[in-house]
């Protein structure tokens, strides 16, 4: 089974902060990256980013994973550049705390297509609406 390297791509600091706030939960992780686009840097410069990112684990023989924040923004666009130029290369938006740590429970275990379904049923099961009728 393949290795498997976890991008988060997000606009500003909110993926960086996801990645550091699963690591207080979990312990730090290996093969995690976690960048931003801030206001006022350049698009090109994170694409050259990501895409340095994606050579190494290339190289290294490692599928890549790469989370973003919003379908159509920046960070997407980006990835999804990637994974037209790239294989071993899976897109997933909507990044959250309960899929990231269902990734990093699961990832050495499954096999890619399983553990995409897993980290998007965990998505979505994280989210609840709870209310307190007074």
């Amino acid at each position: 089974m393949k290795k498997k390297s976890i991008l988060i791509i997000t606009h500003g600091n909110f993926g960086i902060e996801l990645l550091n706030s699963v690591e207080m939960i979990m312990g730090e992780q290996e093969d995690a990256n976690a960048l931003g686009l801030r206001l006022g840097e350049s698009v090109e410069d994170l694409r050259n980013e990501v895409e340095k990112i994606i050579v190494e684990n290339n190289n290294s023989n490692k599928d890549t994973i790469i989370f973003v924040d919003i379908l159509g923004g920046s960070p997407s666009n980006i990835a999804l550049y990637m994974l037209k130029k790239y294989s071993h290369i899976e897109v997933i938006t909507g990044v959250n705390m309960p899929m990231l740590i269902e990734i990093f429970q699961s990832r050495d275990f499954e096999e890619i297509d399983e553990l995409l379904h897993k980290i998007t049923d965990s998505a979505i099961d994280g989210i609840k609406k709870i209310r307190f009728n007074n």
